[in-house]
């Protein structure tokens, strides 16, 4: 039976987390309104071993069943083609599942048909394909379903996912010269051997660099991955990155641009404004930006404004609280967080473009350093050479 995390208010007035299980997310909330509590906020807990055909899901799915921000953009439309065209949820990730290359998702629809027979939400399977449903898609698909919104919610992760795979394309193209120079920092030291030596001794050299630099690269990032599934490392490694000079700014910036996006989402959709802010800080994809605000969060409860739970966060850029205090006033705050998302996600194209090129002008000078230590070290031991055959 599925678990859920749940966030409730007893009657003493005192909030309280916890975990249930349920049939499904309705299942949950009406025990816990059972059991006499106010509830905040439900939804699905990540497991962290899952099965996908006899493979672990979470250890194994990021490798070799990876997914991409372009077959989730694709799929989403997808989605909201069926919809719009008539098609009920089942029908339209049955026919998903079998349209899609992506394993993953093609099980991920095929469980969301049965679950829809079964009248269970498609939020509540998200948190089985960590690889492949982040936050931002949970609470985005949650608000539409309790809303109505179904086809709006999935034109809007589309989007969602089809700017991040523009963004992805534009840094792929300002990294690639600095990649080259990567790879040239490998093959440049083995030149006097292809040179003086045979290209089979050159190719040995290669492969004897190359190897164990791709063995340490993988263990590196497999290891990251598995770390970040552990929340307090997370929530330190991302405190630490907006400590840092210009990175942390971009970070920041990253995180404020996908907060306003989910929070203008769910306001949109009607959600309450406090469990709104939950599902948004965790969609901001920063864990210490999500721990703070959750933390203010309670002040909405209390009768606190938005902008004044947002400014007792610390976390979110002047800019962002400016527009939100004056749509506040004006009544359009769902506009205002689009706008916001909107500025941010253009500085934080500007801000990655820069960061590529300052990256591939380092890695420039780090080879030019190699080729003259290479030549130097060549000429040294040439003249080496002469100098012991001279009288």
């Amino acid at each position: 039976m599925p678990t859920f995390s749940y966030e409730v208010r007893q009657s003493t007035g005192q909030i309280a987390t916890g975990t249930i299980e349920g049939e499904d997310q309705h299942a949950a909330v009406r025990a816990l309104q059972a059991k006499g509590y106010f509830v905040i906020g439900v939804k699905p807990l990540r497991r962290q071993v899952r099965d996908l055909g006899g493979v672990s899901r979470n250890l194994l799915a990021p490798i070799f069943y990876p997914v991409n921000s372009k077959s989730l953009a694709i799929f989403f439309t997808s989605l909201k083609a069926l919809l719009s065209a008539g098609m009920n949820v089942s029908e339209a990730m049955d026919s998903l599942s079998r349209q899609t290359s992506s394993p993953t998702l093609r099980l991920a629809a095929r469980e969301m048909s049965e679950a829809a027979v079964q009248g269970r939400p498609m939020s509540s399977l998200l948190g089985r394909f960590p690889s492949a449903f982040d936050d931002t898609v949970t609470s985005i698909l949650e608000a539409g379903e309790q809303s109505g919104l179904l086809t709006q919610a999935a034109d809007r992760i589309a989007k969602h996912y089809d700017r991040i795979f523009q963004l992805e394309q534009s840094y792929r193209w300002q990294t690639f010269y600095p990649k080259i120079l990567l790879i040239a920092l490998i093959v440049i030291p083995t030149l006097p051997t292809l040179i003086l030596g045979s290209v089979g001794a050159w190719l040995r050299q290669v492969l004897t660099l190359a190897l164990p630099t791709l063995v340490i690269i993988l263990t590196l990032w497999y290891g990251w991955r598995a770390l970040r599934n552990i929340p307090a490392f997370s929530a330190g490694i991302d405190g630490a990155k907006l400590l840092v000079p210009w990175f942390g700014s971009l970070a920041r910036r990253i995180a404020a641009a996908r907060w306003a996006r989910a929070l203008a989402t769910l306001l949109g959709a009607g959600v309450p404004v406090h469990r709104a802010m939950l599902a948004a800080a965790a969609a901001s994809g920063n864990k210490s930006i999500e721990q703070s605000l959750v933390r203010e969060a309670q002040g909405l409860l209390e009768g606190k404004t938005l902008t004044e739970v947002v400014v007792a966060s610390r976390v979110v850029p002047p800019m962002a609280i400016d527009l939100l205090h004056a749509a506040e006033k004006s009544g359009s705050v769902e506009d205002a967080l689009d706008k916001v998302a909107e500025y941010y996600e253009s500085e934080t194209d500007v801000g990655g473009k820069q960061t590529a090129v300052a990256v591939g002008a380092g890695i420039y000078l780090l080879v030019a350093l190699l080729i003259g230590a290479v030549v130097v070290k060549f000429w040294k031991s040439y003249f080496a050479g002469i100098s012991e055959f001279m009288p």
